[in-house]
């Protein structure tokens, strides 16, 4: 199951390059609201795959997780995730995850 890894790949490029990127341009400060509006979108961005990321490993480690996640889904699409190939880091990834969600919001 890869979707996880891909996700958490996804997040950390978005935290490095879209501050890099909003450093560089010109045009922040012109438009300063613009700016922080595209900034809040980069940081919702990464919250949002470390989220899902998160989620998809707590319901490859755990039956209980994974019955609440795709309880209205088809059956081919828990297929598609291939979530009883999961190894050991899933459930540690998922604990990980939301330790440092916990840990962001307190």
């Amino acid at each position: 199951m890869m979707v996880p890894v891909a996700l958490l790949l996804l997040g950390a490029l978005t935290a490095v390059v879209g501050p890099r990127l909003l450093a560089r341009a010109d045009w922040t400060d012109r438009e300063p609201v613009v700016a922080l509006w595209v900034w809040q979108c980069v940081v919702a961005a990464v919250l949002l795959c470390c989220a899902l990321s998160m989620t998809l490993s707590a319901a490859a480690a755990w039956q209980a997780v994974r019955g609440q996640v795709f309880a209205t889904a088809p059956s081919g699409v828990v297929d598609a995730y291939a979530l009883g190939t999961s190894g050991p880091w899933a459930a540690a990834t998922a604990v990980a995850l939301a330790c440092a969600g916990l840990w962001s919001g307190a």
